[in-house]
């Protein structure tokens, strides 16, 4: 279920997954909903302020937090709990807002009130170092989804690291994605990737 502010319920229809993004699309029986406006996380830069809202420890509703963009363009793997894989986040988005377990799913913001990511992970061990997922980079997945009713995602068949310049002088490797699995019958099978 759903709750909103005001105490209304609403019962969760159809979840939708999309694991490389780390991204839940929830079907709710309730139309007409107000929404929210998205920004554009590729102009952001280091110093802006950011606000982060989020269910915090999984008891907090709504609880908010503010802090800056500490970073854009990091690679964090996201440790999956409960069973899950962990997930690979190629360009998130770093602030120092305060994240805990039970903000991920939630909003960044920026001053103007605008989505500018969703925030999904936190360092364990460290102070005010949080992740969330540009909202550019699900722009295209919403986008799809309002016109397909499902995510849709390409799929090449492969397991792949990226090779960033500071390993690439370490380990003497050029700059890039590094294959690391190649799965059978897969578009990436046919051609010998």
């Amino acid at each position: 279920s759903v709750v909103l502010k005001d105490g209304t319920t609403y019962e969760v229809e159809k979840i939708h997954l999309d694991p490389i993004s780390d991204l839940a699309i929830l079907e709710v029986t309730a139309r007409g909903l107000p929404t929210v406006t998205l920004g554009d996380s590729d102009n952001l830069k280091v110093g802006q302020k950011a606000i982060a809202i989020g269910n915090a420890l999984g008891r907090f509703q709504n609880t908010v937090t503010m802090g800056v963009i500490s970073g854009i363009g990091r690679q964090v793997v996201a440790s999956g709990g409960f069973g899950t894989q962990p997930t690979v986040q190629e360009n998130a988005i770093q602030t120092d807002a305060a994240l805990n377990p039970g903000n991920s799913g939630g909003p960044l913001l920026n001053l103007a009130g605008q989505v500018i990511g969703i925030n999904v992970a936190t360092t364990i061990g460290a102070d005010n170092i949080s992740f969330a997922v540009p909202v550019n980079t699900l722009k295209p997945l919403l986008e799809v989804f309002a016109e397909e009713g499902r995510i849709i995602r390409p799929y090449i068949g492969i397991s792949y690291t990226m090779i960033t310049q500071e390993i690439s002088s370490l380990r003497d490797m050029p700059v890039g994605a590094y294959i690391s699995t190649l799965f059978p019958h897969t578009a990436a099978a046919e051609p010998g990737l």
